[in-house]
């Protein structure tokens, strides 16, 4: 139990959290199943992997202070004709980012500005870092501007 309880400080001293809750009963798993001692700790860092990718995701996601998350898949092409998918699509690979180009989003009001702003800002270029990822900028006049 003094091993136990040691493993467990020193997990949450390097802030390895999903580790410290679930490496008890993934050894019950693979004491059970026979898995190796490598597979065991493969494991436990693919769940600890997971947890910080969900956890810096949703630190961005708080962090951006969008309204609302929003998605490309969740927008209605067909309700805004004016607007053309297939370049909204070329822009979702975020190349824009990567050679340190602006985005600006203008129309009327209702016209999906808002909404594909929030879908392409949230979106990271690669995983992991947060200086490759768009940011948004809300401009005066329901306009948006991506960097």
């Amino acid at each position: 139990m003094v091993e136990t309880e040691r493993l467990r400080e020193l997990l949450k001293r390097l802030s390895l959290h999903a580790i410290c809750d679930s490496f008890q009963e993934e050894a019950k798993r693979a004491a059970k199943i026979k898995l190796s001692y490598t597979g065991y700790l493969t494991k436990l860092i693919e769940e600890e992997t997971l947890a910080k990718m969900e956890r810096s995701i949703n630190a961005r996601v708080a962090k951006a202070q969008s309204p609302a998350m929003k998605t490309l898949e969740s927008f209605d092409f067909s309700f805004q004709p004016s607007i053309e998918e297939g370049l909204i699509r070329e822009l979702a690979e975020l190349s824009f980012v990567e050679k340190a180009e602006n985005i600006l989003f203008l129309g009327p009001p209702g016209a999906g500005k808002n909404h594909l702003a929030i879908a392409l800002g949230s979106k990271p270029v690669r995983p992991g870092k947060e200086s490759s990822s768009p940011r948004l900028l809300p401009l005066p006049m329901s306009s948006w501007l991506l960097w």
